[in-house]
């Protein structure tokens, strides 16, 4: 199981699936460029830029689940992932991931840095996150954080 010591992330062979899997997003996908990523316990936190075919931004949301979508780029990542967790652990068609993602568009040069220094820092945070079983406080970081997101 992945766990968090001395603030820094230790993976699992499943985290080290999930961390492979996300790299290996952007070489299938040469319009996908990856930004800031971390693994934690029970989550993962990434940033993607997903560029049109001539390199410019595309607009979203888009309807559907469009080729090259956010929601298909998602959807084939934690597919892949499932099938390889559930082929190691010998549990083929268990759950792996929630149902759904969070999503965010990132409007700004400040939102964009203060995003990245959340997902580098979460590791570090993970004794504050609402999510762990054994959190010890809220996280002030994250706070601050949604609080510039709805500026």
């Amino acid at each position: 199981m992945d766990e968090v010591v001395d603030g820094e992330m230790v993976l699992s062979e499943y985290g080290r699936i999930v961390d492979e899997e996300w790299h290996h997003t952007a070489q299938l996908r040469p319009y996908v460029t990856l930004d800031a990523f971390v693994v934690m316990p029970n989550h993962i936190h990434g940033i993607l830029w997903i560029e049109g075919c001539r390199g410019e931004p595309r607009p979203y949301p888009p309807c559907g689940v469009a080729p090259g979508s956010l929601g298909t780029i998602v959807g084939a990542f934690k597919s892949v992932v499932t099938r390889r967790i559930n082929q190691m652990r010998g549990t083929l068609g268990a759950p792996v991931w929630q149902r759904n993602y969070w999503e965010h568009i990132i409007r700004s040069e400040q939102a964009l840095q203060a995003i990245r220094q959340y997902i580098l820092n979460n590791p570090a945070r993970w004794h504050l996150d609402r999510y762990h079983p054994a959190a010890v406080g809220r996280d002030p970081q994250a706070k601050a954080l949604w609080q510039l997101l709805r500026e």
